[in-house]
């Protein structure tokens, strides 16, 4: 398990109502990797690790990206719905950006430029973006004047950087800014969490299984369950567009797969590799890989059709041990099915059977009475091949974290 933080500044309009978050890169220690790293830590963790949701409520969320996510070397994998991406003044204003920008636009995003290129005089990303942010500190008086008829006469919304003063707010009202945003109305907050991270290797590998031609699904499904981190992940970002009416509730992590499609897993596994976070498995993580399939083995012994929701409930019921925090809290940010929220958090119906079940030869002792109706024989078999099972994965985990 890993910290991680998201800076996140408030952009405001002209009555300083919240208008939206920009998100921004806090590294430990005051660190600045790259700009691609920096981009794709930012994706994980507000879509993945927090949720755009959770961190920006229903406002739009700004985000730097460099030009691998605008010439589409790399995918913005959240949706244009809630999201504004930021061209920096420094990205090379080339045909692949251009084209890029414009496809971007098509596709539903709005870009915003943070910063004017004034080479020659004219910044051809001005036809594309709907967005222009002008950092005051930086221009005269004229100057800035001068920046905001030339912005406007493109039909873009002005947002005012690094207002420090009343006196610097009042003249950007007066010169026609949209939306203000500096030390003046609000420093940036700083927002923690904790994240458990994939594996390297797993992330590799089943992204190299996603672009063979010749591969099957279920051989991704098969690296993806092998890894805590991963399940949880691609759940947790399934179930915002569930909650959103996108997609139904979700019953396992084969359905988070099916329903994020294999364009969206490509990009999250590309930022994983990416952003460079991964962890060693430790005990927890082991007690976690050990219920789930142990839930899955007894649940192919007494209701095989729910062997993929039942890897899914044991999954899931060891993710507080991972991050520290309630089940309860935990489950209700996934979006899951009744079945399954039911199971975890009731020990209702044949999932919560299995899980009680899971649960009670986990911690041992005479004379337990299953709830399955498996007998003791039949249980401690699953036990121990979910323990070799998990054993075997975890060994792979941290000879690769």
């Amino acid at each position: 398990m890993s910290q991680f933080m998201v800076g996140r500044q408030p952009i405001f309009d002209a009555a300083l109502n919240v208008h939206a978050y920009e998100l921004l890169f806090r590294g430990p220690g005051g660190e600045r990797p790259g700009g691609d790293q920096m981009t794709a830590d930012v994706l994980l963790h507000a879509g993945l690790d927090i949720g755009l949701e959770a961190l920006v409520g229903h406002k739009p969320a700004y985000l730097n990206v460099t030009r691998p996510y605008l010439v589409r070397e790399a995918d913005v994998p959240l949706s244009p719905r809630q999201v504004v991406l930021e061209v920096l003044e420094d990205v090379p204003r080339d045909p692949e950006v251009l084209a890029g920008c414009r496809r971007l636009v098509a596709g539903g995003y709005t870009l915003a430029l943070d910063g004017v290129a004034r080479a020659g005089g004219h910044d051809p990303l001005l036809e594309v973006v709907g967005v222009v942010k002008l950092d005051i500190s930086a221009l005269s008086g004229g100057q800035l004047a001068e920046e905001v008829r030339r912005c406007t006469a493109y039909g873009v919304h002005l947002v005012a950087k690094k207002v420090e003063t009343k006196a610097q707010l009042e003249r950007c009202r007066r010169l026609g800014f949209d939306l203000f945003q500096g030390y003046l109305l609000s420093r940036p907050e700083v927002v923690e969490g904790k994240a458990i991270s994939p594996s390297r290797l797993n992330c590799l590998a089943a992204l190299e299984k996603l672009n063979d031609p010749t591969t099957s699904f279920a051989e991704v499904e098969e690296i993806v369950q092998a890894d805590a981190a991963l399940s949880y992940r691609f759940l947790r970002v399934a179930g915002e567009g569930a909650a959103h009416g996108l997609f139904r509730r979700l019953g396992s992590v084969r359905e988070a797969l099916v329903m994020l499609g294999e364009r969206r897993l490509r990009a999250w596994l590309s930022l994983m590799l990416l952003s460079g976070v991964h962890r060693g498995a430790g005990e927890r993580y082991q007690i976690a890989m050990t219920r789930a399939r142990m839930a899955e083995l007894m649940a192919a012994e007494v209701a095989p059709n729910l062997r993929d929701t039942a890897f899914t409930v044991g999954l899931l019921s060891a993710i507080d041990l991972l991050l520290e925090a309630p089940l309860e809290q935990l489950v209700k940010n996934l979006t899951l099915t009744a079945e399954v929220e039911d199971a975890l958090l009731k020990g209702s119906g044949v999932l919560g059977d299995v899980l009680a079940d899971v649960l009670a030869w986990e911690m041992g002792g005479e004379g337990l009475c299953l709830r399955t109706g498996l007998a003791p024989a039949s249980a401690e078999q699953c036990y121990l091949e979910a323990l070799a099972w998990a054993n075997d994965v975890c060994e792979v985990l941290e000879a690769t974290s």
